[in-house]
C-alpha cells in the first residue's frame, strides 16, 4: 500500500481525516466552512468528483477548496482525495451493522461511546503525549482541575494517574483552586479540562499555573481555544453531538481513553528512562 504523506512529507495516518475535518470545521471561515461541510456529508462523492465539480456543488469557490486542502496539511487536491479515500476504507472496516429493524436507543448510545473512543484515539497527538508524560515523571506536584462533567474528568484522571504510581490532586472547587495555585511553579503540571476550553475558572486555574511557570496540559476538545492555547500541550478528545449540561453522560468515555493514553505514555517513558540509567 502507497504510504500518504502531508505538504511537510511527514506520515498521514488512516482513519483520522473526516475526524479531523469535523473537529475543525467550526473555526474555519465561511467559505472553507461550507466545503467541509459538503465533504462531510458527502465523502462516497467527494473520492470522485474533480475540484471543480466539488466547489460547485459546495457552492464554494474552487481556490476555498484547494485552501481547505493545504489547511489539513496536503500539497493539493488529489492528495486530498487519496487521504479521504483511504479514510472511508479504514471506517468502512471498523463499522459493525446491527440487524435490519431492532436498532434501539442502546444500540446508538454504544455506537456513540464507541465512535467519541475511536474519534478521540485519532485525535491524540502522539507527541504531546510524550512530552506531556515525560513533563509528568519530572513533577514534585501534579494538580487537575474542571467544574461540572469535566471535573469528574479530572477526578478520572487524578485516579488513573494514581494507578500508574503517581499522586495528583484533583479538584472541582474553583475556590479551593485558586487558594493553593499559590504553590505552583516550575516543579508542578497542571492537567485543565474543559471540553470547550472557555470555562472561566478553568482559564483562569490555567494561567495563573502558566504566569508561575507550572507546564500545563489541557484536556479540551478544541485545539484553538483559549485554555489550549495558554497550554504548554493538549491532548484533544472528540466532540459530540450532545448539550454540555444534563442528560446523559457519554461524554465520559473518551475522557477515560485520555487516562490510558498518557498512563501508556507515561510507563513508556518511565521504562526508558530506567533503560537508560541501567546503560
Amino acid at each position: 500500500m502507497t504510504e500518504l504523506l502531508n505538504a511537510s512529507g511527514s506520515r498521514i495516518e488512516t482513519g483520522v481525516l473526516l475526524v479531523q475535518l469535523d473537529q475543525a470545521r467550526s473555526g474555519y471561515p465561511t467559505a472553507l466552512a461550507k466545503a467541509a461541510g459538503y465533504i462531510l456529508e458527502n465523502p462516497e462523492l467527494a473520492i470522485h468528483q474533480s475540484v471543480a465539480e466539488l466547489s460547485s456543488h459546495a457552492k464554494v469557490g474552487q481556490a476555498s477548496v484547494v485552501r481547505l486542502c493545504r489547511e489539513l496539511g496536503f500539497r493539493g487536491y488529489t492528495d486530498f482525495k487519496l487521504a479521504l479515500s483511504a479514510d472511508l476504507a479504514k471506517r468502512q472496516s471498523q463499522t459493525v451493522e446491527a440487524p435490519v429493524g431492532i436498532r434501539t436507543q442502546l444500540d446508538e448510545t454504544a455506537d456513540t461511546l464507541c465512535r467519541s473512543i475511536l474519534d478521540t484515539t485519532a485525535l491524540l497527538n502522539r507527541d504531546m503525549l510524550e512530552v506531556s508524560a515525560t513533563r509528568i515523571l519530572e513533577a514534585t506536584r501534579i494538580d487537575l482541575f474542571g467544574l461540572g462533567v469535566s471535573g469528574i474528568v479530572a477526578e478520572l484522571l487524578g485516579y488513573r494517574l494514581l494507578r500508574v504510581g503517581l499522586t495528583a490532586n484533583a479538584m472541582r472547587d474553583p475556590a479551593l483552586a485558586q487558594e493553593v495555585s499559590g504553590g505552583l511553579g516550575p516543579h508542578a503540571v497542571v492537567i485543565a479540562v474543559s471540553q470547550s476550553g472557555t470555562t472561566t475558572e478553568t482559564v483562569n486555574f490555567a494561567r495563573s499555573a502558566a504566569e508561575k511557570g507550572s507546564f500545563v496540559i489541557a484536556v479540551t476538545c478544541h485545539p484553538k481555544s483559549p485554555l489550549a492555547r495558554l497550554s504548554n500541550a493538549y491532548l484533544q478528545m472528540a466532540k459530540l453531538d450532545q448539550p454540555s449540561y444534563g442528560g446523559p453522560i457519554t461524554d465520559v468515555p473518551r475522557a477515560v481513553m485520555v487516562g490510558e493514553a498518557l498512563s501508556h505514555a507515561i510507563e513508556k517513558a518511565e521504562a526508558f528512562k530506567r533503560s537508560g540509567n541501567l546503560e
